[in-house]
Formats: C-alpha cells, sequence, structure tokens
C-alpha cells in the first residue's frame, strides 16, 4: 500500500476496523493458504498505527516513520500465534510498534 504523503496514510487507515479475536483467529488459521486472510489482518491494525504517530510530534510524523511502523506489523503477524490465549495480538504488536517509534527516533537523532 502506498501513500502521498501522513495525512493520506492517517485518511486511509481510519478506514479500516479492528477485528474480533475470533475473526484474527480464522483469519490466522488460513494465512498460509490465503494471503488475503493475512492482508486483513494488517489492514485492520493500520489505524492503531495512525493513533499511536498521531500522538508523536510532528517533526517524528514522517512516511518514513509509518512504513516502519507497518513492517513492525507484518514481521508481528508473521511470527505471532493467534490460536493462543495467554495474551492478543494487540498486546505483542502494541509492543512491536513502540519499539519501531523508539528505534526511528534514535536513528533521526544522529
Amino acid at each position: 500500500m502506498l501513500f502521498i504523503n501522513v495525512q493520506d496514510f492517517y485518511n486511509k487507515a481510519y478506514e479500516y476496523k479492528i477485528l474480533p479475536r475470533e475473526e484474527e483467529k480464522v483469519l490466522a488459521a488460513n494465512m498460509k493458504d490465503d494471503p488475503e486472510a493475512r492482508q486483513k489482518i494488517i489492514d485492520s491494525y493500520l489505524p492503531m498505527i495512525a493513533k499511536v504517530t498521531e500522538r508523536l510530534q510532528n517533526n517524528y510524523q514522517s512516511l518514513e516513520l509509518v512504513y516502519r511502523c507497518i513492517q513492525a506489523l507484518e514481521q508481528c503477524v508473521d511470527k505471532f500465534d493467534f490460536q493462543q490465549d495467554s495474551e492478543t495480538f494487540a498486546h505483542r504488536f502494541n509492543w512491536y510498534l513502540r519499539q519501531a517509534i523508539t528505534k526511528y527516533i534514535a536513528e533521526s537523532r544522529l
């Protein structure tokens, strides 16, 4: 997915809704056979990226940060075990998202 600027990302991200956990589990079970299932999970968490990055100072809001956050989301989707019940995907993804933002800020200060 390509975006023109950060505001374009925010506008498109808020068009998606976070999926219920049961629907996430069904899509996750079909991810290996159906690439659209993986994409639906990724799309459903774009609003979370938008909410977190909007809270940052304006000088940190950039397309590079957005793409890094999306990359962190893709990594998290690929590594997370949706069938377990101990923690939610949103909780795990929040950790990946914070790590990506922290790394971006640290690199931008150099």
